[in-house]
Formats: C-alpha cells, structure tokens, sequence
C-alpha cells in the first residue's frame, strides 16, 4: 500500500514539473501562475506546498540539474581523456566524432531547462547563471589565447566567443526538440568554433 502511495506522489510532482516547465517557458519566472501549474498538473495549491515550498523552488527542482553539470563540465574539461594524436591532425570528421562522443558521454545532457536557466530565471537565484558561464568560458578562451597570440586580445576575444556559443547552444535548443538532431548540430555547432579558434591559435593547418 505504501508503494503504490508513493507512485501517486511520484506522479503528481512529475506533472507539476511538466506543466511547471512549459509555464516557466512561455511567460519566465516573475510572470509564470502557480495556480495555473497546478490546475493543470490536476491538483491544488494546497497539494503543490507538500512537493514544492515556493514557486522559486519549483524552478530549481527544474534547472539546478542542468547548472550543476554545465559548470562541472567547464570547470572539469580539461581532465577528459582525449586520443593522444588529435592534437596533431586537422582532419575534421575525427574531430567530428571526438566532439559527438563528448556529447554523448560526458558533456551536460543539454535540453529545453537549460533554456530555462539561460533565459527565463530572472529573479531566481540563477538569474546571473548566463554571466557566471560567460565568464568561465571567457577566462578559458582568454588562457589559451594570451599564451598562444602574438597580441594581448585574449580576454576580449575570449568573451565574444564565450556569448556566441552560449548563444548557439540556445539556439540549437529552441529550434529542434528531437534529442538526437540536436546531439548532431551541437556536435557541427562546436566543431566550427572549434576549427575558428585552433586556426587562431595557429594550430590548424
């Protein structure tokens, strides 16, 4: 009896969640009802406050998943194992399937909440999670290009392209929802900026 009480629970808060997430989509964060959530996940405010302590809450059981592993994989890049000899090759389709193995096993699992975190979390705790990646992107850019440029535009540099891949990422998201097809364009998405700033870098033949 207990189990099957449970799956109940289970289930009502998976359909706050669902409802909960297409709202947060459609109006962000500060304009999104939470009585328009729970009609309809088919409950009641009353009901809403046993899963969620607050309408902020809510958006956190939402995105906090997508923030953790995004800054994980930035702040943990360098520690994937890569082939030995990639750096010595410019051939694109290895870097292709390099790249979509990234994807596949390591990288953020990329999806609509991160769009969410990115673009609808004003007035949350998040809301200055778009900067905060920006910035690490920016300082690992700018690491690379200030070593390895004869001029001192690393930091410069390095934002600009932190915001168009963040931007991109975005992008791929909102316009295609099949998981793989998206896997597939982040995958070209990351190889081109990739393939810009190993040319940059003079390491690109």
């Amino acid at each position: 009896m207990i189990f099957i009480v449970q799956i109940k629970k289970d289930e009502v808060r998976n359909a706050i969640l669902c409802e909960a997430e297409k709202e947060f989509i459609d109006k962000g964060f500060a304009n999104a009802s939470v009585r328009k959530i729970v009609k309809l996940a088919g409950t009641t405010i009353g009901n809403f406050y046993n899963y969620f302590r607050n309408k902020e809450d809510l958006f956190g059981a939402l995105v906090d998943s997508e923030y953790k592993k995004f800054i994980y994989f930035i702040e943990n890049h360098d520690k994937v194992e890569r082939p030995d000899y990639l750096w010595q090759i410019s051939d694109v389709s290895e870097w292709r399937k390099v790249l979509q193995q990234l994807l596949n096993s390591v990288m953020p699992s990329f999806s609509d909440r991160f769009v969410l975190l990115i673009e609808s979390s004003k007035g949350t705790r998040y809301e200055n999670t778009r900067m905060k990646m920006i910035d690490l992107l920016k300082d690992h850019f700018a690491e690379h290009m200030n070593v390895n440029t004869s001029i001192n535009t690393g930091e410069a540099l390095g934002e600009i392209i932190a915001e168009q891949i963040l931007n991109g990422v975005v992008a791929v998201l909102k316009r295609c929802k099949d998981e793989q097809t998206r896997k597939e364009l982040l995958a070209e998405y990351m190889l081109l900026h990739f393939i810009g700033v190993m040319g940059l870098l003079g390491n690109w033949k």
